[in-house]
């Protein structure tokens, strides 16, 4: 038998192991590839397939500031308003709300009736777990939602479910400033002009959120029990059982007391957030404000995957579709190790929780 001089096998060793680990590297990617939810446009709300492998978690846009998730045979519904052909700002997501089926849980990022209106619809039909602030609770109680189902949060509780635990944190709403929304209007009016039909469907909509018949109370800033942007938009931390880590937000707003204050009691015990969604727009159609907002948020969650939510709101939204490549290229320097993400309705974000790759199905149909 031949003796290597030892730093040959040194060199030996050391190139084997490389080419092991890049065997099982590919061995795993393969395995997301071939994972068949993560071959599917079906949600799995929607009667789709759940990940058969325990190390994957399947993550699902469903327009607006909706995702699904579904990992370890749960299924969690991140905001819930569909079927946005209702709206004259009709939004087309290959998804509506009869469709969904299936649902352990539904978190509300926010109570603006487009982010929790088909809530009530879906508890009852799949008997899911509701967690949301006063206003929305209300509502879906007000719809048949038994009690047991609804969890009323204020910031700052912690949840345990069946699998994974909630951590929340009050937030703040984007700033809707009065200026910012009238040159909205004209952008809107001037882009993609609505029909006289769909204004008067508009206006009627409008006058049913006022008149209190799609919420269960008016706005009131000075109440926390009828308020959103202050005491009604919520931040969400999900651990599940074997400590993957995914932060939920709906909203563009700026940083909050209680946002930064979750995020370092979980960097204080060495804890991190492995995948973060958080709100990336701007009412005024500004890049710079928009990309600083949620450029900070980042910065202070520092997650190893980012998503945008509510970025893209359909092809007759309220609100023009924010770019995301701009926000990438600015956070590809500021927290180089994030890896960002720009999802499209319903294609499959799958995530192996115990070596944080991941697999964008943009192809998949």
């Amino acid at each position: 038998m031949m003796h290597l001089p030892s730093r040959h096998r040194l060199v030996v060793g050391i190139t084997g192991l490389i080419f092991i680990l890049g065997s099982l590297s590919a061995q795993t990617a393969t395995a997301l590839r071939d994972e068949p939810a993560c071959q599917t446009l079906r949600p799995a709300s929607a009667g789709g397939p759940v990940p058969m492998n325990p190390n994957v978690l399947l993550l699902r846009y469903l327009g607006r500031a909706n995702y699904e998730v579904a990992y370890r045979g749960r299924i969690l519904l991140l905001d819930t308003y569909y079927d946005n052909l209702r709206l004259p700002y009709g939004e087309r997501f290959g998804i509506k709300e009869s469709d969904i089926t299936r649902a352990d849980s539904i978190l509300v990022g926010h109570t603006h009736f487009d982010h929790f209106g088909d809530a009530p619809s879906i508890a009852k039909r799949t008997g899911a777990s509701i967690v949301a602030g006063p206003i929305a609770a209300r509502y879906i109680a007000s719809q048949g939602v038994p009690e047991r189902q609804i969890h009323l949060v204020r910031g700052g509780e912690t949840i345990k479910f069946d699998g994974y635990i909630v951590q929340t944190a009050l937030g703040i709403h984007m700033p809707i400033d009065a200026s910012d929304d009238a040159g909205f209007r004209e952008l809107i009016t001037t882009v993609n002009p609505l029909s006289d039909e769909e204004k008067a469907q508009l206006a009627e909509w409008r006058k049913g959120q006022s008149d209190g018949t799609r919420l269960a109370a008016a706005e009131d800033p000075q109440d926390p029990e009828n308020d959103t942007v202050h005491h009604g938009t919520f931040v969400y931390v999900l651990t599940f059982d074997g400590g993957f880590r995914l932060l939920y937000s709906d909203t563009a707003g700026v940083l909050s007391g209680g946002e930064r204050v979750l995020a370092d009691s979980i960097h204080a015990q060495a804890g991190k957030i492995d995948l973060a969604i958080l709100g990336y727009l701007q009412l005024g159609f500004s890049l710079p404000k928009a990309i600083k907002v949620t450029e900070a948020r980042v910065k202070i969650w520092n997650p190893t995957i980012f998503l945008p939510s509510h970025f893209h709101d359909g092809e007759k939204a309220e609100l023009p579709d924010m770019p995301t490549g701009p926000l990438f290229e600015s956070l590809r320097e500021s927290v180089p190790a994030t890896h960002s993400i720009e999802p499209i309705y319903r294609s499959p974000v799958c995530v192996n929780t115990k070596t944080d790759e991941y697999f964008v199905g943009y192809y998949v149909h």
